[in-house]
């Protein structure tokens, strides 16, 4: 991302993120809208997975400086949703549910931060999905291993 971009997402995310749970309720209300399948793979009360959600992303747009750095936790993070259940389509979804999410609680979005947004919410989702790919591979690895040994 540009230091433009970089200071754009920062500050627009400053902006909707100030009330705690607000966004985080928005993009899974997004979410569920867009994808209602979805809805199984989370639990009944989202309190604790809201907390989980909106931490990560404010981690994540504290370093979009060097995302890089955080490359491995979200692969590891993509590996986790596998047993959850997540497809990579699913992170196309969650991503423009997030953009949506934002676009609606912001006062000043424009298209030029949307498409900041994009880059940046792209640069966490692809890791992650390399994550869930990765584990995917290790598993059928294991599975052809074991049809060897019999």
């Amino acid at each position: 991302m540009t230091p433009e971009g970089i200071r754009l997402v920062k500050a627009s995310y400053a902006s909707v993120a100030a009330e705690p749970r607000r966004l985080a309720s928005r993009f899974y209300q997004e979410l569920f809208t867009a994808a209602p399948n979805l809805r199984r793979l989370f639990p009944d009360d989202l309190t604790s997975l809201q907390g989980h959600f909106e931490a990560a992303l404010a981690l994540v747009v504290r370093n979009l400086d060097d995302v890089d750095a955080l490359r491995e936790s979200l692969r590891d993070l993509g590996a986790q949703h596998v047993h959850w259940g997540a497809r990579p389509e699913d992170y196309v979804t969650a991503r423009e549910s997030l953009i949506a999410a934002i676009r609606s609680l912001s006062s000043d979005w424009t298209a030029a931060i949307e498409r900041h947004w994009r880059v940046a919410i792209t640069a966490i989702v692809v890791p992650m999905i390399e994550g869930a790919a990765v584990h995917t591979a290790l598993v059928a690895e294991q599975l052809a291993d074991e049809a060897v040994l019999d």
